[in-house]
């Protein structure tokens, strides 16, 4: 307010919600009107009235001429002010964000070298192939068998399904009319099984890739082998993931002949390669050997009825975990080859 009482937006005759362009076209009318230049010609009074409120139009109009700048600079001032917080909020984030995708390439690069690696040392193990011999602890080595006194032996291509879904294949040969021990595919204690059939072919027919020929019989199973391998079937075909899968279930629903092929084949493999541990899973009285002894009378007309209750009265949990233990055991001595 000025000294005489009056408000320099009265004397101009504008509001606060003016321009600073209205203020000022308003004080250039009001200028005509009140300039003194105008009023020379007038007596002193008039001319002196006429200065005073030149004077105070003057004064006024340098009043609000500086406040209404002062709040248009604070208002361009906060505006800035926001853009740059509202841009920085985006760069930070946009930082954030290519920092993020960028550790998740990092994370994508390191998880797929770390596959490639894998995978590089696989093949380089897969590569070296080493040379099979018949593994079981009653055959003789390789350079010292006397085939004139071999015992009489069936050889079979095998398909192993592990827990992964992997499936393997390798030969068995029975040594004996009975079936009651059985030779594997095997080097430096490990259980040979290849990729695909036709790779297993491919390397059995390379006589000087293996020790294989010092069984009897040999020649007339690569001479029915043929020129394209086939799968082996049911009877020879054994599947750990479709135990495991069937562990989940309790006993009575469990398949008896699944479960007693793959039981003989594990034992079959144990005492091939000297896997006590899973040898004694196995062993007389285990539970294991009570669960076997069950499923093959199961089928029977009149024992089965006692077995089937006796089935049903199991609980699974006991022998889910020795059978994923004999199934471990196993698949510990697993060697891949192509």
């Amino acid at each position: 307010m000025f000294p005489d009482g009056q408000d320099p937006y009265a004397l101009l005759g504008v509001t606060r919600e003016s321009s600073v362009a209205e203020i000022r076209e308003r004080y250039l009318v009001l200028a005509q009107i009140w300039h003194p230049d105008r009023h020379q010609s007038s007596p002193a009074k008039v001319r002196e009235e006429v200065t005073r409120q030149m004077q105070q139009l003057n004064a006024a109009y340098k009043q609000l001429t500086a406040v209404h700048t002062g709040a248009r600079q604070d208002r361009e001032r906060q505006t800035r002010e926001r853009q740059d917080r509202a841009r920085d909020t985006r760069e930070r984030q946009d930082r954030e964000r290519q920092k993020r995708e960028s550790q998740k390439r990092e994370g994508q690069n390191r998880e797929r070298e770390a596959r490639e690696r894998e995978d590089r040392e696989r093949e380089t193990r897969e590569r070296e192939n080493p040379r099979a011999q018949w593994t079981h602890p009653e055959f003789p080595a390789a350079g010292q068998l006397d085939t004139s006194t071999n015992p009489r032996s069936t050889i079979h291509p095998i398909a192993i399904t592990l827990r992964s879904g992997e499936r393997g294949y390798t030969l068995r040969a029975h040594l004996d009319d009975q079936q009651t021990g059985a030779a594997f595919l095997g080097a430096q204690s490990r259980l040979l099984l290849f990729r695909s059939a036709e790779s297993m072919r491919k390397y059995v027919a390379r006589t000087d890739a293996h020790e294989l020929a010092t069984i009897k019989g040999w020649d007339s199973f690569l001479d029915g082998m043929g020129t394209t391998a086939t799968e082996p079937d049911d009877e020879h075909s054994f599947n750990f993931d479709l135990i495991s899968y069937s562990l989940r279930f309790p006993p009575a629903q469990w398949v008896p002949t699944l479960f007693i092929a793959n039981r003989d084949l594990i034992r079959e493999v144990s005492e091939a390669f000297e896997l006590d541990d899973v040898l004694k899973q196995l062993a007389v009285g285990s539970p294991l050997d009570y669960l076997d002894d069950l499923f093959r009378v199961v089928d029977r007309p009149v024992a089965g009825w006692g077995a089937r209750r006796q089935l049903a009265s199991l609980q699974g949990g006991r022998f889910s975990g020795v059978w994923r233990g004999a199934i471990g055991g196993i698949e510990e001595r697993v060697q891949w080859l192509r």
